[in-house]
């Protein structure tokens, strides 16, 4: 992973991305006990679909493998969530938290907006691991998050609720 954050820092330096942040299961990694995950989760700022497109050019230029969302990075398999897509995202990666990760600058979601984005997905694992990270949380910014970001598309604040309920 050392050699893809060095990759990533390098791209941002000339511009292929904005400013990012490490979420998924590295983040989880972050904050609790290590998980088996398959891929690097980069949210990344991005204004349109015309910058995601043009790493995703960037990245056939430079010879990265591509496999249907995935872009090989070091033999990482990274998947790039550009802030366009969710205002959430382009809130996580502003806020990250900085970090050093065996020396090598980068950024991970705080761990208010690591629940939001899990509870964006709201896969079974990530049911899983959200009530450990709450231990972990700033109760108020996380309610605050998540009821800045929810709507009927993305209902986070139901989704909360139902974690909340389940561990009573």
């Amino acid at each position: 992973m050392i050699e893809a954050l060095k990759t990533l820092n390098h791209m941002k330096k000339n511009g292929v991305i904005g400013d990012y942040a490490i979420g998924g299961g590295y983040a989880v990694n972050y904050y609790l006990e290590p998980i088996l995950t398959y891929d690097l989760d980069i949210y990344v700022l991005m204004n349109d679909e015309i910058e995601f497109h043009e790493l995703y050019e960037y990245s056939r230029r430079m010879a990265y493998k591509i496999e249907s969302i995935y872009i090989f990075i070091e033999g990482i398999p990274v998947q790039f969530l550009p802030s366009y897509i969710h205002p959430l995202i382009n809130d996580a990666v502003k806020k990250a938290k900085k970090i050093r990760v065996r020396n090598v600058p980068s950024k991970v979601l705080t761990v208010e907006h690591l629940i939001a984005t899990l509870l964006m997905a709201f896969r079974a694992k990530d049911k899983m691991v959200i009530p450990s990270l709450m231990e972990m949380a700033d109760k108020r910014k996380l309610r605050s998050v998540v009821e800045r970001f929810s709507d009927e598309k993305t209902p986070l604040y139901q989704r909360f609720r139902k974690i909340l309920e389940s561990i009573r």
